[in-house]
């Protein structure tokens, strides 16, 4: 089967293959298609070493989550006949495409097995959600649709920051300004009763029937806790409005986040990341740690 690849030119509109978010990540694609299958990764350098990865900032490669075994079997025997020396890979949360794995492991990648938490937007939230919106009201807390992502763009740096995480702000503020045009974003600030903000997300449609807390984050203090909840509440209420019926929270390693996640009611969605290091690499693997890690999806 035969997989078309298009260098840094989008050939369709979805999210994450759309020019607005590959064109302002900071650095090269490649599209690849097959039959309707449509896949997109970035091309990039670290220490002079070639890398195919996830598309920076984004959480999947944008693989259709439907798409067909043999599909998915030519894109992954295209991907490793690349000539990238590191290939990095996120496959979506889907239980079809880890299906896939968990029986096809491409020849010559590692599986690293990883999660999100996604809800149903028709089901009500647990009770101590809406125990903390409702203190969140009574606090002077109000969440908002907003144009400008100007605090999704800083909080969400900051949170990076506090991680001791690696991120280009100015390539970040780059991206955000073009996909806060897109129609398939929106952005929601929860402001306290001075009008300050102290919590925003930037929320993608990945499809037309999931949405996507894509960016963001809070400034800490004792309201911040339940701003978020209150935050993300009105997103998922917009996001069902928009004809969502899953949210999809993007997922954490770090465990208090995604208890965070969990106490929405938020299921666990497992995602694989497919690795392959050439062989002369290999030897040196013990180095090439923290140089993998580097090259992790700058979100």
């Amino acid at each position: 089967m035969m997989v078309e690849v298009v260098d840094n030119s989008s050939t369709n509109d979805q999210p994450f293959l759309c020019s607005s978010w590959l064109n302002n990540c900071g650095a090269q694609y490649s599209v690849f298609k097959t039959n309707n299958t449509f896949s997109a990764l970035s091309t990039f350098s670290l220490k002079g070493v070639r890398v195919l990865a996830t598309p920076l900032w984004a959480l999947d490669c944008g693989l259709s989550i439907d798409c067909s075994q043999s599909d998915f079997i030519a894109l992954t025997k295209c991907w490793m006949s690349r000539p990238e020396a590191i290939k990095l890979i996120d496959l979506p949360p889907s239980d079809s495409n880890t299906t896939f794995v968990r029986h096809h492991t491409p020849s010559g990648f590692q599986t690293q097995w990883r999660h999100t938490r996604q809800i149903d937007l028709h089901s009500p939230l647990p009770p101590t959600r809406r125990k903390q919106i409702r203190r969140a009201d009574r606090v002077g807390i109000t969440c908002k649709l907003v144009d400008d992502w100007r605090y999704v763009t800083e909080l969400h740096a900051g949170s990076r920051s506090r991680k001791d995480l690696k991120s280009n702000n100015a390539q970040l503020s780059k991206l955000l300004t073009a996909i806060s045009s897109e129609a398939f974003s929106f952005a929601v600030e929860a402001v306290d009763s001075n009008g300050d903000c102290i919590a925003a997300g930037g929320f993608v449609f990945v499809s037309a029937n999931t949405c996507l807390y894509s960016f963001g984050g809070q400034i800490r203090s004792q309201l911040s806790g339940i701003a978020s909840v209150s935050m993300l509440s009105f997103a998922m209420s917009h996001a069902l409005e928009k004809g969502a019926s899953t949210f999809d929270f993007g997922g954490s390693s770090d465990p208090g986040v995604d208890r965070f996640y969990k106490e929405f009611g938020a299921e666990f969605v497992p995602r694989a990341r497919l690795v392959a290091i050439v062989w002369w690499l290999r030897p040196v693997i013990w180095a090439l740690s923290p140089f993998v890690k580097s090259a992790k999806m700058l979100r």
